[in-house]
Formats: structure tokens, C-alpha cells, sequence
């Protein structure tokens, strides 16, 4: 499989989204359907973790259809933070770049960036203070 999606703790308040090379976008929208599924299975926050480091590249219509991918639906109210992990300076510049775009859509909804799990799990358990 090219996505593997899972709880990433047993108190099921984090789930791990990874990219694996091979991954295409048809995939990547039944992913999000998927993960949409165990957010709204709990009651109690959930955090997304967005792993790419395995990735490969980026497709090369990536700012035609990630904007849309991105700023899709609305978010669950329990909905926490999505971290990605693993983007290098291209994919960053690119976020950058579908937020000049969508950014109205997805203000509320930021991705953070982490280059490790272990720096995704302390993004995550910081206070939105």
C-alpha cells in the first residue's frame, strides 16, 4: 500500500497518515476520507500526523490539486492540529504558495511542518496559548 493510515496511540488522539512512494492522488482523497472516518469515530481531540519522509517526490500538478485537497471540507470539531513530517523546502515553498491562493480556506486550519516524529509530537502537545 502506498498510504498507510493508523492510530498512532492507543488512546486514540493521534493518527498517522504516511505517504509511501507509488502514493497517487485518488489515493490520497480516499486516505483523507478515511482518516475523516476515525475523527469522527471519537468524541475527544485528534491530531493528524502527515508523514512524507517516505514519500518521493511531489507530483508535478501539485499546486492545481493540493489547494483543492487542502482546503476540502470543513474541519470536525474535533479536529486538532496536522502536522507534516518530513517537507523538505520545495513542498514548504509550495504550502506557501497554495496559501497565497486558499488561504482564506485554510486560516483556520494551518499545517505545521516537523522533520520527526518525536518534533510532531511536541508540536502537538503545545498549548494553542
Amino acid at each position: 500500500m502506498s498510504i498507510v493510515i493508523q492510530w498512532d496511540n492507543p488512546e486514540q488522539t493521534v493518527i498517522h497518515l504516511e505517504l509511501r512512494r507509488g502514493w497517487i492522488w485518488e489515493e490520497l482523497k480516499d486516505a483523507i476520507r478515511e482518516v475523516d472516518k476515525l475523527i469522527t469515530s471519537v468524541d475527544h481531540t485528534v491530531h493528524i500526523m502527515i508523514d512524507i519522509r517516505k514519500a518521493g517526490s511531489i507530483p508535478g500538478d501539485f499546486m492545481s490539486i493540493a489547494g483543492d485537497i487542502f482546503a476540502s471540507g470543513d474541519a470536525r470539531s474535533n479536529e486538532g492540529k496536522r502536522v507534516v513530517i518530513g517537507a523538505g523546502t520545495l513542498i514548504r515553498m509550495a504550502y506557501k504558495g497554495v496559501l497565497a491562493i486558499y488561504g482564506h480556506k485554510l486560516a483556520n486550519r494551518p499545517f505545521l511542518f516537523a522533520s520527526s516524529v518525536e518534533e510532531a509530537e511536541k508540536l502537538i502537545a503545545q498549548s494553542d496559548a
